[in-house]
């Protein structure tokens, strides 16, 4: 059983690291912050949110994980 303790601390140490790597990497240029955590933009009208720890996205109430900056590129053209 100490295992899978050991495991899920292991795992949870990784996860807080990629969503730490997460918000180092993400380009605050053009967002609004509304916490360090959540921020939003206007993108063809309508609100963009944008949470840069878990690269999770909400546009026209569907959220999405992934780039964020390439989903604004593609929309941008449109």
């Amino acid at each position: 059983m100490g295992d899978m303790a050991e495991d899920f601390k292991l795992l949870k140490k990784l996860n807080k690291e990629r969503k730490q790597r997460n918000l180092e990497n993400a380009s605050k240029e053009g967002w609004h912050l509304h916490t360090e955590y959540h921020w939003s933009r206007t993108l063809n009208g309508k609100r963009l949110d944008y949470w840069p720890s878990r690269n999770k996205f909400m546009y026209e109430g569907k959220v999405m994980v992934g780039d964020v900056e390439g989903f604004i590129r593609n929309r941008e053209g449109a």
